[in-house]
């Protein structure tokens, strides 16, 4: 049921038009986001969530896009005070604080499918890998040597912490993605990339590291007449497109993308 459902009978025509079509759950946190026209309303429209919801205990509201360092946005607690909570996807448990490090629940598809294309005896890298959603389930359902990067101290902190409650073994480097070219001596087999908004240089970088016929999966963030224009450039940088999709709208007529690329 959507909001506009759930409050069709408290609030005026105007007003039900400025509702927000949906809401993220991470764990027992919901996060929604409500426009400034909606200001009086929105405890209101907590209150008809929540009831909606009972496995929710906390309900945010963004106020601030991503930004710094640790990729983390700006909230307004309309429920609840806390930012940290348990999330359980893909049969594996993930410590999480939205106020200390970037986490997506919207990718739960992304993060499974990128487990079917792993093959056992491979070396990953996951760079940007925040408390790790993406590597632990591919350590817990494949034969693989994993090693995850970020640069976010608390999102390291997390990702150890969730590596221990769900019993995996996994290499845990506090460093920035700029320095993967000096980091390691051997070459991965696969490089998972969630990269944050505006780093698209990072897969330049991922080439040096990246064995022969290796696998990138690149995440950017683009408008839909971008594309042509991106998919040429990687072509000739010397990738070759094994298939990219669109994963979600993130703002007004930009949505995250995904590319698997090889490496020629």
């Amino acid at each position: 049921m959507s909001l506009r459902d759930l409050l069709k009978d408290k609030l005026p025509q105007e007003k039900l038009s400025f509702l927000p079509k949906g809401f993220e759950v991470i764990g027992d946190i919901a996060i929604i986001n409500i426009p400034q026209s909606l200001d009086n309303e929105k405890y209101l429209i907590a209150e008809a969530l929540a009831s909606h919801r009972r496995d929710v205990g906390v309900i945010l509201r963004k106020t601030d896009k991503l930004k710094g360092e640790k990729r983390v946005g700006g909230f307004e607690f309309l429920l609840g005070n806390r930012t940290s909570t348990v999330h359980r996807e893909n049969n594996c448990i993930f410590h999480v604080d939205l106020a200390e490090a970037y986490f997506s629940g919207k990718m739960y598809f992304e993060r499974n499918r990128i487990v079917q294309t792993v093959n056992d005896g491979e070396d990953v890298l996951v760079l940007f890998c925040g408390v790790g959603p993406f590597l632990i389930p591919i350590w817990k359902m494949k034969n693989v040597n994993i090693t995850g990067l970020d640069n976010n101290p608390a999102a390291c902190a997390l990702f150890k912490k969730n590596a221990e409650i769900n019993r995996i073994e996994a290499n845990i480097l506090l460093a920035d993605a700029n320095s993967v070219p000096y980091l390691f001596k051997k070459p991965f087999d696969r490089i998972v990339m969630p990269t944050p908004y505006g780093q698209d240089h990072s897969l330049t970088l991922c080439r040096t590291i990246l064995k022969p016929e290796g696998i990138v999966h690149f995440y950017t963030f683009k408008k839909d007449f971008e594309i042509p224009h991106f998919k040429r450039l990687l072509e000739e940088n010397g990738w070759q497109i094994e298939f990219y999709r669109k994963c979600g709208g993130v703002a007004p007529r930009v949505d995250r993308y995904v590319f698997d690329l090889l490496k020629q």
